[in-house]
């Protein structure tokens, strides 16, 4: 590409500090599913013109890097938006979802099928399996999803806007394949709320 670096967005103010306390609260949302979770509002300042979220920006520039793979969906994104996530980790921009280690897109276009789409990982390296992050413009409002397993003490409610029930039934059917799988990330303006893998989840309405 001929972009000029000029015109390439910033990235992350202190980009391993900042990159190490997104990956923290990562990791609590992984651990405590369907608990939304705040990453820290100095860390995502200038991560507005990136085309995408401030919440996906600030964890594809934190979990990203020369040795794995990204696909975005050509609809959530241009080709400046794949020219500043590529700039600013080195990523290996996929051409599909199949070949990626991370996936995302938006709640307009994740459609159920994206997830037979995905790598699961195989019985041997289970671990190989894919993460997609979905942009939601609600986790406050919209399906109520009842959760369930490792992390939580007996259920957590989740509501989440924009993702219809037929995603949700595709999420669900995968949960025979574990410890294959795809974890999910969602994420909502400044905050995200992760379903690993291991979660079972439940629509109520």
């Amino acid at each position: 590409m001929n972009t000029a670096l000029a015109d390439i967005g910033r990235g992350l103010s202190q980009p391993v500090h900042d990159a190490q306390r997104v990956f923290r609260q990562l990791l609590e949302a992984m651990a405590r599913p369907g608990r939304v979770q705040t990453l820290p509002q100095d860390a995502l300042d200038g991560l507005d013109d990136a085309g995408l979220g401030r919440a996906t920006t600030a964890l594809l520039l934190s979990l990203l890097d020369a040795e794995t793979s990204v696909w975005l969906h050509p609809a959530l994104c241009d080709a400046d938006a794949l020219e500043h996530v590529r700039f600013h980790t080195g990523v290996r921009i996929a051409g599909g979802p199949a070949r990626a280690a991370f996936a995302v897109t938006d709640a307009a276009h994740a459609e159920a099928a994206l997830w037979s789409a995905l790598s699961l990982g195989s019985d041997d390296v289970p671990q190989d399996g894919a993460t997609l992050i979905v942009e939601v413009p609600s986790l406050d409002a919209g399906m109520r999803l009842v959760l369930r397993g490792p992390g939580i003490a007996s259920t957590q409610t989740l509501h989440v806007g924009g993702l219809d029930a037929a995603f949700w039934q595709a999420r669900t059917e995968l949960e025979a394949s574990f410890p294959r799988g795809i974890d999910l990330i969602l994420s909502c303006g400044d905050r995200i709320a992760a379903l690993p893998r291991s979660t079972h989840l439940r629509l109520e309405g």
